[in-house]
């Protein structure tokens, strides 16, 4: 194998492991149903939209 593959592949492969390392940390390969209590949807009012739509919105 030539060296540079390693050197070239290698930032690449440690990214990788540290990403698992950070979302095992963080829970995301855990079995246990808490995903419900998690994801629960905020009541948004019409005023909350409007000021998302003005955002995004811009004038001439």
């Amino acid at each position: 194998m030539d060296i540079r593959y390693l050197v070239v592949g290698a930032p690449f492969i440690i990214a990788f492991f540290y990403t698992l390392y950070w979302l095992r940390k963080w829970g995301a390969f855990n079995t246990t149903n808490n995903v419900s209590k998690k994801m629960t949807q905020k009541n948004e009012s019409i005023d909350q939209s409007y000021i998302l739509e003005n955002i995004f919105l811009t004038k001439n």
